[in-house]
């Protein structure tokens, strides 16, 4: 199982932002509904969400 997220650089610390998370395989692998915790590389700010399902989805070709 793969995370797959952006963006990839911080949300600074006053600002504000959005965070899109996907995965890259099987979905049945998680078990979902799953918890999500997002938190800082170096710093004390968590944040934990739960009931957390990721839709099926097709791969789109090339």
């Amino acid at each position: 199982m793969e995370l797959a997220r952006w963006p990839l650089a911080p949300i600074p610390a006053n600002g504000a932002g959005a965070v899109v998370v996907g995965i890259k395989g099987e979905r049945a692998q998680l078990g979902c509904p799953c918890t999500l915790k997002l938190w800082e590389a170096q710093g004390p700010r968590t944040f934990t969400l739960g009931n957390v399902t990721f839709p099926e989805g097709k791969a789109k070709g090339p």
